[in-house]
């Protein structure tokens, strides 16, 4: 017998967190249930660039979930990590089933700088260069001086990044595809906005890179052993090759949660049949939010009697 499920955000993007917002959660659990709620889906607890103004899509050091002093807080905007921990195993203790935020598109906040070739693209046609290969000095090569190598050591620099839009001693802005031995351009099978929408924000993650996807796959082992979850709300999808989350998904239900749910954001409010593709294309490892859906509910509360 099927039964229907409710899956609630409990966050919002200008939530004021301050800190307490796991603590808050947890207080929270008994009117989920009361409510009929069965799914919630939390915000990323990692720590981000902004350190505890971060809202966690800023992604600095997946690692840390409110646990060391980096970025000038060992607190998230939203607590630290055993209260965190605490506020999941109860939820899940209770009967609630938990989705935590994974946001694997790109990083930023790095510690160093290192040198690179790069070329410029046109940012309204990214498939199109603007420059000859030149090398810049870019902040690329990350230390997370605050958990000094616990839990891992691998090195993220360049080597693991597909482009950036910033070099030293460059003010005029720009994105940059970098050159590495995974190839000169950006990852296909991506949405072709823009000509490729690959790259979105800071330092875009090089998923071609097997080291990278291995990673990748060693922190959501050490994820679900810290805290175990039940699902996974996938950020940015559509910047993302699909190939890359159907070997993730695919080591996850093998290796770690054979039950794990999956929903992915691709956020496209006027175009449903590639969100059909997407799903077809990933042979429905992981289900989407309707973003169509939800700007058509946008709209309708914007017009009022006007909607048609």
């Amino acid at each position: 017998m099927i039964t229907n499920s409710t899956l609630i955000q409990f966050f919002e993007w200008y939530c004021k967190g301050s800190g307490h917002h796991w603590k808050h959660f947890q207080q929270e659990i008994p009117t989920l249930l009361d409510l009929g709620i069965t799914d919630v889906w939390l915000p990323p607890a990692y720590k981000g660039t902004r350190g505890a103004l971060s809202e966690g899509y800023d992604v600095y050091d997946i690692y840390d979930l409110g646990e060391f002093d980096q970025k000038g807080t060992v607190k998230t905007k939203y607590g630290t990590k055993q209260e965190y921990v605490d506020a999941i195993t109860e939820a899940r203790r209770r009967g609630l089933r938990v989705y935590i935020d994974v946001v694997l598109n790109h990083m930023g906040g790095a510690e160093e700088t290192e040198k690179l070739m790069v070329r410029k693209v046109d940012p309204k046609n990214r498939l199109k260069f603007i420059s000859d290969p030149m090398e810049i000095e870019a902040y690329t090569k990350f230390v997370f001086p605050g958990r000094a190598g616990k839990y891992s050591t691998f090195n993220w620099d360049h080597h693991c990044f597909t482009g950036i839009d910033h070099a030293v001693g460059i003010k005029e802005p720009a994105i940059y595809s970098i050159i590495n031995e995974w190839g000169d351009g950006w990852e296909p099978l991506v949405h072709n906005e823009k000509g490729s929408f690959d790259y979105l924000i800071l330092n875009d993650i090089e998923m071609r890179n097997p080291a990278v996807r291995e990673e990748l796959k060693k922190w959501a082992r050490w994820y679900y052993e810290t805290v175990p979850f039940d699902g996974v709300r996938l950020d940015a999808v559509k910047h993302i090759n699909p190939a890359f989350f159907i070997e993730w998904l695919d080591f996850i239900r093998k290796e770690v949660n054979p039950g794990l749910k999956a929903i992915g954001e691709y956020w496209l409010s006027d175009d449903l049949p590639v969100l059909l593709k997407y799903i077809e294309v990933t042979e429905k490892r992981m289900s989407l939010f309707d973003a169509p859906l939800h700007h058509n509910f946008s709209e309708a509360s914007a017009k009022g009697a006007e909607y048609d």
